[in-house]
C-alpha cells in the first residue's frame, strides 16, 4: 500500500478556527439574496392582520439605516464590492448584478476580472446521458446532478456529439458535421469553422481544445482520418498479411480561423497510431499540455510548441488487466491514474510524483465491497466500471449505466449521486470537465453582427 497523501481540514473547519477578516465583513455576512432583494422585508410571510402594525416599524427602521435610501453598498469602496465579492459569486448571479449598477457593470467587464472569477470556479465532471448534457454540482456531502444543455427536439445522443470543453466552453456537433462552439454560462453559441475534408478522408474529429498561452487565442487539435489503402502486402505465413495504412493528417486552427495549420505526429507505422479522438477519450489538461492514456504509454501534446511526445505509464500496469479502461485525471496538481481490477470492485489509483522522470508512485487502493451504500451493489452486474477523479479526495463511479456512485478516497464514504428529478439512463463515464467561466471570443460578436446562427441542436438549461 502506497503512502497515503494527508488530507487538508474542510472548509467548515476552517471557518470555525479562523475569524473572519474584519477588512471584509460583508463576505460572510450577506446572503446572496442581498443583491437582488430589499434589505428589508420583516414583514414577508407574515399573517395579513400583522403587516399593517409592522409597516411603520419598518420604516422607521428603513429610515434610521440610511434615510437618504442608499444601501449597505453605498458605504463600501468600489473595489472591495467588485474585487471580493462580485468575484465570488456563480457567473449567472454576476450576470444579474450587471443589470443593478453601471459600475458594477463596467468593473465585471474587464479581463482582469474574468479571468480572475473564472480561476474561482470549480473544475468538475461533465455527466452525459441521452437527453442532454449535466454536471456536478454541491458539496462533497451532498453532490448532485444538475442540466446544463438540454437536446431540441428530434435530437439525441446519437446524432449530437460533446467532442471537447476548455475554459468554460464546449465543442458539440451535430452528425459530426455541423460544429458549434457554446458558453453556457452566457448562453453564446457560434459555428465553428473546421478543417475541409481531403479527398480520401473518412472523416474530420476534435482531438484536443486549449488556449495557447503565448497568443492568448483558443485553438482546436483536428484529425483528418483517411480511408485505410493498402500499400503492400506481404505473405506472413498464417498469421496473415501485414497491411501498412494512410496515417492520419492532424491541423490545428484557431477558433473562427479557416486557415488549418498541418501538425506534424511523430509515428512512422500503424501500430503507433492511438486513436485520440476528444469525443471519445478526452485529453487532460495538466501543466500546460493535454494528455491522454494510451495503454502503455501516455500521448502528450505541448500546447505551447504544437509538438507531440510520449510519456510512459506506471511499470507495473504494463501488463495488467488491458481489458480494463484506464482513467487519466488532474488529482490536486499531480497526473493520477485509475485503474480497476478484474472483479470490477477494486481500484487502484498510482500518481505521477516526478513529471519531468516520468515516475509513478501508487497511492490509493479502493474496495466498493469494503464500503457500506444503500441499496448494495449489485454483484450480479460484472459491467467494466467507469472512474472519473473529481479531486484530490472523491471519485465518481459508474457501475452501470443507471447508477452513478460518489466516493471518499480515503474510503470511508460512498453514496449514490442524487440526480433530482433528471432521471436518466447515462452514457458511459468520460474525463470531460466543465469551469465555468465568462470569457467571450470574438467569433461571438461577429457571428451575431453577421446574423449568420443556425439553430442550434440543444438548448442551454444552465
Amino acid at each position: 500500500m502506497g503512502k497515503a497523501v494527508s488530507h487538508r481540514p474542510s472548509s467548515s473547519a476552517a471557518a470555525e478556527k479562523t475569524p473572519p477578516s474584519p477588512s471584509f465583513p460583508l463576505i460572510c455576512l450577506l446572503p446572496r439574496e442581498a443583491f437582488f432583494q430589499p434589505r428589508f422585508q420583516p414583514w414577508r410571510d407574515r399573517p395579513v392582520q400583522r403587516r399593517r402594525r409592522r409597516k411603520s416599524a419598518t420604516r422607521g427602521a428603513i429610515s434610521m439605516a440610511d434615510s437618504s435610501g442608499t444601501t449597505v453598498f453605498d458605504n463600501l469602496p468600489e473595489w472591495l464590492v467588485v474585487d471580493e465579492i462580485l468575484v465570488r459569486l456563480p457567473p449567472k448571479d454576476i450576470l444579474r448584478c450587471r443589470a443593478v449598477r453601471k459600475s458594477w457593470l463596467s468593473g465585471t467587464s474587464t479581463n482582469t476580472f474574468i479571468l480572475d472569477h473564472h480561476r474561482r470556479q470549480p473544475s468538475l465532471p461533465i455527466i452525459k446521458h441521452h437527453k442532454g448534457i449535466c454536471r456536478l454540482t454541491g458539496a462533497s456531502n451532498e453532490r448532485k446532478i444538475r442540466p446544463v444543455l438540454q437536446y431540441a427536439r428530434h435530437f439525441s445522443s446519437n446524432n449530437v456529439t460533446l467532442h471537447a470543453a476548455c475554459d468554460g466552453f464546449l465543442i458539440m456537433s451535430q452528425q459530426r458535421s455541423d460544429f458549434r462552439i457554446c458558453n453556457p454560462a452566457t448562453r453564446k453559441c457560434a459555428s465553428l469553422p473546421h478543417p475541409p475534408s481531403r479527398p480520401g478522408s473518412r472523416f474530420v474529429d476534435v482531438v484536443g481544445f486549449y488556449q495557447h498561452t503565448t497568443s492568448g487565442e483558443h485553438r482546436v487539435l483536428w484529425v483528418s482520418v483517411p480511408i485505410p489503402v493498402i500499400r503492400a502486402i506481404r505473405a506472413t505465413g498464417p498469421q496473415g498479411a501485414d497491411m501498412a495504412i494512410e496515417l492520419p493528417d492532424y491541423f490545428v486552427l484557431t477558433v473562427g480561423s479557416d486557415q488549418p495549420r498541418c501538425i506534424q505526429w511523430p509515428t512512422i507505422s500503424k501500430q503507433e497510431f492511438p486513436d485520440i479522438r476528444s469525443s471519445r477519450n478526452p485529453p487532460v489538461h495538466h501543466r500546460g499540455s493535454l494528455h491522454w492514456e494510451m495503454g502503455i504509454n501516455i500521448t502528450v501534446f505541448d500546447t505551447i510548441a504544437e509538438t507531440f511526445r510520449r510519456m510512459s505509464c506506471p511499470a507495473r500496469l504494463e501488463n495488467t488487466h488491458m481489458w480494463s479502461p484506464d482513467s487519466l485525471s488532474d488529482m490536486g496538481g499531480a497526473l493520477a491514474l485509475c485503474r480497476s481490477a478484474p472483479d470490477c470492485l477494486t481500484f487502484d489509483i498510482w500518481v505521477l510524483q516526478d513529471y519531468d522522470a516520468e515516475t509513478w508512485g501508487f497511492q490509493y487502493q479502493i474496495n466498493l465491497l469494503a464500503m457500506e451504500v444503500s441499496p448494495p451493489i449489485d454483484l450480479g452486474i460484472m459491467l467494466i466500471p467507469m472512474t472519473t477523479l473529481i479531486n484530490e479526495h472523491e471519485l465518481l463511479i459508474q457501475q452501470c449505466p443507471s447508477r452513478l456512485l460518489h466516493c471518499e478516497i480515503d474510503g470511508v464514504s460512498l453514496r449514490d449521486v442524487e440526480s433530482g428529478e433528471h432521471e436518466y439512463h447515462l452514457l458511459p463515464l468520460t474525463t470531460h470537465r466543465l469551469q465555468e467561466s465568462m470569457i467571450s471570443l470574438p467569433l461571438f460578436e461577429a457571428q451575431e453582427e453577421d446574423a449568420v446562427n443556425k439553430e442550434a441542436p440543444f438548448v442551454i438549461v444552465l
